[in-house]
């Protein structure tokens, strides 16, 4: 033990360090619980899809509010446009920020979509196809639309 009350400092500092490192890990690095937690803070829940999920997209919805021109059901018949012969899991209004490109934040309707009427069919993967189309509440004009690889790509290219 004379040999810890001697270097009392340098083990303290390689602590310090430790701790520190461990730390910015913790709430910084993108498989940490914490972080996943701190993104999700604040966020809208869309059917099939997850706040990590959307924030690798570019996507960020928070709730919306008004009354926007574009109702649930133009929204809806506008994201089959989108992904037809597609199953509409859920119509959201929420407020949606693009996380790339730091725009300013718009009233949108959030149409979650699926492959079939069911829970549908699970891939060789074990994931459950989906799509999602933003589309702005005011025009009704498709703002993003995102797919996985065994859906169909957007028919108009959004």
């Amino acid at each position: 033990m004379r040999w810890l009350r001697r270097h009392q400092l340098p083990v303290l500092v390689v602590l310090l360090v430790a701790v520190t490192w461990g730390a910015l890990f913790i709430v910084y690095d993108y498989r940490s619980p914490v972080s996943q937690f701190l993104k999700g803070v604040g966020t809208i829940q869309l059917e099939g899809w997850s706040a990590y999920d959307l924030n690798d997209i570019c996507i960020r919805l928070e709730a919306g509010n008004g009354t926007p021109p574009i109702t649930a059901e133009t929204a809806d018949a506008v994201a089959l446009q989108v992904y037809p012969g597609r199953y509409v899991r859920e119509v959201l209004l929420v407020s949606f920020h693009n996380t790339c490109t730091g725009a300013a934040p718009r009233l949108a309707w959030a149409v979650s979509m699926s492959a079939s009427s069911a829970s549908g069919a699970p891939s060789p993967t074990g994931s459950v196809p989906r799509a999602v189309v933003i589309l702005d509440a005011q025009t009704g004009q498709p703002i993003t639309a995102h797919a996985d690889r065994l859906l169909a790509a957007p028919s108009s290219g959004y």
